[in-house]
């Protein structure tokens, strides 16, 4: 048992024990995906426990849920959402072809850069 369950006052562990599989399908809920769902409470249960005596008094699920969906806001915020594979490549604009109908190739890149720049 640790220090704070000692105390009265349930901890960590024993908050993960009891509510990690209802975290769990809230992360799943929100990924949809198993794997990624845990990846995501993983990576909240690490950055809830070391705030975890100032949280333990108030709701700590509630804390821990809020993190769950800033967390998973800001993965899919930076998820990359470029380039997709296709079968052929795509033509090319001639207005986007710069050196197009020029017998010279294009200069190398340290040609185009400024002295100070080097």
């Amino acid at each position: 048992m640790n220090q704070s369950a000692a105390d009265g006052e349930p901890g960590f562990e024993d908050f993960v024990a009891t509510r990690g599989d209802r975290l769990y399908r809230a992360a799943w809920l929100l990924t949809g995906d198993a794997h990624a769902a845990e990846d995501l409470l993983q990576t909240v249960l690490a950055r809830v426990w070391p705030k975890w005596s100032r949280i333990a008094g108030d709701n700590p699920e509630a804390y821990t849920r809020r993190a769950l969906v800033n967390t998973y806001a800001t993965w899919w915020l930076r998820r990359w959402r470029g380039e997709t594979p296709t079968r052929d490549l795509p033509e090319v604009s001639p207005a986007r072809d710069v050196f197009a109908g020029t017998s010279a190739p294009a200069p190398p890149a340290h040609a185009v850069t400024s002295p100070g720049s080097r």
